[in-house]
């Protein structure tokens, strides 16, 4: 199998890989808080961006099989934090060796082999050529279900000596109300729907608390006057 390392894919294998892109990263839209995947534009922006690299498998027919891609400037990679990167790493930062490991794609008809376990081998030995540090992220069902980063750590491991490190870690939370304890007001609060409808500019404030002390006030005579009563 022929792999090779490219800056820019061209239009035709771009969309193909698009499809696998969007096929692969499918199920995990409901088993994860934040988005996983690159959006369309995205993703084309990546495979036309000269600092994305592209390892590209190729079978014996010539035709794309499979693609690795990392990103060698961290400021395409949308969610994460520079600074925070450039503090851990002064070293590697300073030197660009940084790589943010985007996806592996393998083409349908094509899994099932070594593909996968081949480019991964050679983004393994690129980084350790550089003396660089393979960053990724994944989510907890990448990591628990599929295993991926063992995966990566198991393939790095026969081609470099690594040192696997969780960075980080995020936790998403929802907090599930179930209605206001007494004492609080359940009038509706103005939306700015609301305030346009009444003329006033998109934009206004709103004093939520003096809203409440305000409704409040109106509430106290008739407290008073259901306190004299019983």
């Amino acid at each position: 199998m022929l792999i090779t390392m490219e800056t820019r894919l061209d239009d035709a294998t771009t969309e193909q890989f698009l499809a696998v892109y969007r096929d692969s990263f499918a199920p995990l839209e409901d088993k994860a808080a934040a988005r996983q995947s690159l959006t369309d534009d995205e993703f084309r922006d990546e495979m036309h961006h000269t600092s994305v690299l592209k390892f590209v498998a190729w079978d014996e027919s010539g035709h794309p099989a499979a693609i690795a891609f990392v990103a060698t400037d961290l400021s395409v990679v949308p969610w994460i934090s520079i600074p925070y990167y450039a503090t851990r790493f002064p070293e590697q930062f300073a030197r660009g060796v940084i790589y943010y490991f985007g996806a592996l794609l393998v083409r349908p008809d094509h899994r099932g082999g070594t593909t996968s376990y081949e480019l991964l081998k050679e983004l393994s030995r690129f980084t350790a050529m550089n003396g660089g540090i393979a960053a990724f992220d994944c989510c907890r069902f990448n990591e628990e279900a599929v295993k991926l980063p063992e995966l990566i750590a198991a393939v790095a491991r026969e081609v470099c000596v690594v040192d696997p490190q969780q960075i980080d870690a995020q936790r998403y939370y929802a907090y599930v109300t179930n209605g206001l304890r007494e004492g609080y007001s359940t009038d509706p609060i103005p939306s700015v729907r609301d305030l346009v409808a009444l003329g006033a500019e998109e934009g206004a404030v709103i004093d939520l608390v003096a809203l409440e002390t305000e409704e409040a006030a109106q509430d106290a005579p008739r407290s008073k006057e259901h306190r004299s009563r019983a």
